[in-house]
């Protein structure tokens, strides 16, 4: 069995906490920096002079190269995806779809696309390639090889997005009326209504804080669906990288960084799916999360140069689109943790490390909350959205700390098919461990301050959060028919 870093870490912070209190006291003073340069680089950038969408690049209407990438997908579902793409309104003799199935052992799986593909007629395209090397990246690159010869833009897709049947006449008016070179729709996702609701939110705060916030500042990152591109653009930085397993936002530093003009059209052109389950969105933030970080360590350099072609306001916004997910608190959690059940902290490493997880719960519950006002969110909505961050919190920590020993992790695709009854996996086991150590360290603390109160019932809050967000993706899969959802068994 692997350990991961992150599990390690932890252990050895909550030893050194316990052996050399002063040494965890300045690390956890240093990653209280961290945080707080984060939130000071994520407020410059709301400050930023906003940018209007009237600088329009004429009238030619686009040739449109549509990519599906899929790996090891429910192909009722993906075809469900290619009918969509087949009732588009754009003329038929400027579109195509090219369907890349990428490392899908199981003909099965690919086999009946293939044949759907076949039936929707000649714009469709479909490829099976075995050894591809870089995850969505690589089977990205391998469709941009094979474009129809007058195709001029990119537009990319992911297997379970049913996009509106105007998608590609709104990109093209989106991208007629900025002058950009590429543009990113915001993803949104199928749901009842009254069902999932906070993880939707908690979710689309993304696009409603970070994206708008980039757009006003031109840096624009693309989130690897529902996203446009020019084609010269695409092959002027040398197509996509897998060397992150957030290839979207990687490519969309280059693009900055290359000069390219990108804008975040904020109307919804297309719904997927939720992750299925607590285990799968906690995945899904792993990789967000851990992709981001890398993307982040991998163009600092550049980001801090002032002889690039990126403007103060730009680096500002990319670092806080990609610091959107970061969570720096599993060292402070173990040594806060450490020294109040072992009783050998200091009253200064519990005060440093109850900081941190203060700050970070605080940052959370105003962003989601702001969001929710601004929105005119119902209360318990914008409740929800925060409940689902916090069931999220515990994934996030462990993805910013492997990060920064694993640049190259390995890319996991959300599943697409659950039972839609509850799974063990559905119980994190992660937020029991911590709830019990974060219950038996209020009895152990004998007069704590209000402040080590507060971070201790802070770490003891991702278990209910979880439980909730588990019950509420239960219910989603439910809500599902099964000519519309595949099942599988337990």
């Amino acid at each position: 069995m692997i350990v991961s870093k992150s599990v390690c870490v932890f252990w050895i912070s909550f030893v050194t906490a316990s052996v050399t209190p002063t040494i965890a006291t300045v690390v956890c003073g240093v990653v209280l920096a961290a945080q707080g340069l984060i939130l000071v680089i994520r407020a410059a950038g709301r400050i930023v002079k906003k940018n209007d969408l009237s600088d329009g690049a004429g009238n030619v209407l686009p040739f449109f190269s549509v990519h599906v990438a899929i790996h090891n997908e429910p192909p009722d579902l993906v075809n469900e995806t290619l009918s969509a793409l087949a009732r588009q309104t754009y003329p038929d003799d400027l579109m195509e779809i090219i369907v890349i199935d990428n490392n899908t052992v199981d003909p099965a799986l690919w086999v009946p696309v293939q044949s759907h593909c076949a039936r929707l007629g000649s714009r469709f395209r479909f490829m099976h390639r075995d050894g591809v090397k870089g995850a969505k990246a690589g089977a990205l690159n391998i469709a941009l090889a094979h474009i129809h010869p007058e195709a001029s833009h990119i537009a990319i897709i992911d297997a379970d997005y049913i996009v509106t049947p105007d998608f590609l006449t709104e990109a093209a008016w989106a991208l007629a009326r900025t002058g950009a070179d590429y543009v990113q729709f915001p993803q949104a996702y199928r749901r009842p209504v009254d069902i999932a609701e906070g993880v939707d939110i908690e979710l689309e705060e993304y696009f409603q804080s970070d994206a708008r916030m980039a757009d006003d500042a031109e840096a624009v990152l693309l989130t690897g669906t529902l996203c446009v591109i020019s084609r010269s653009t695409l092959t002027a930085v040398d197509g996509w990288s897998g060397r992150t397993t957030t290839e979207d936002a990687e490519l969309g530093v280059r693009l900055c960084k290359a000069g390219f003009r990108g804008r975040y059209i904020p109307k919804v052109v297309g719904k997927g799916l939720l992750p299925l389950t607590l285990a799968d969105l906690s995945r899904q933030r792993h990789r967000w999360t851990s992709g981001n970080f890398s993307t982040l360590a991998l163009h600092l350099p550049g980001l801090l140069s002032s002889k690039g072609r990126l403007s103060k306001g730009q680096a500002i916004a990319i670092i806080a689109q990609l610091g959107a997910w970061l969570n720096f608190c599993l060292v402070p959690a173990a040594c806060l943790l450490s020294a109040s059940l072992l009783g050998r902290g200091n009253a200064d490493l519990m005060t440093v490390a109850s900081l941190s997880i203060v700050l970070a719960f605080g940052d959370i519950v105003a962003r989601l909350l702001s969001r929710g006002f601004t929105d005119g969110r119902v209360r318990g909505h914008a409740i929800s959205a925060i409940a689902t961050r916090l069931a999220l919190a515990p994934a996030a920590a462990r993805a910013t700390v492997d990060a920064c020993f694993d640049r190259k992790a390995l890319f996991v695709v959300t599943r697409k098919s659950a039972t839609s009854t509850a799974l063990p996996a559905d119980i994190p086991l992660d937020h029991l461990f911590l709830f019990a150590l974060a219950l038996m360290a209020v009895f152990a603390v004998s007069d704590p301050a209000l402040v080590h109160s507060l971070a201790l019932t802070i770490l003891a809050l991702p278990l209910p959060a979880g439980l909730w967000a588990a019950t509420e993706l239960l219910r989603y899969r439910r809500s599902f028919r099964r000519s519309t959802l595949k099942e599988i068994d337990p």
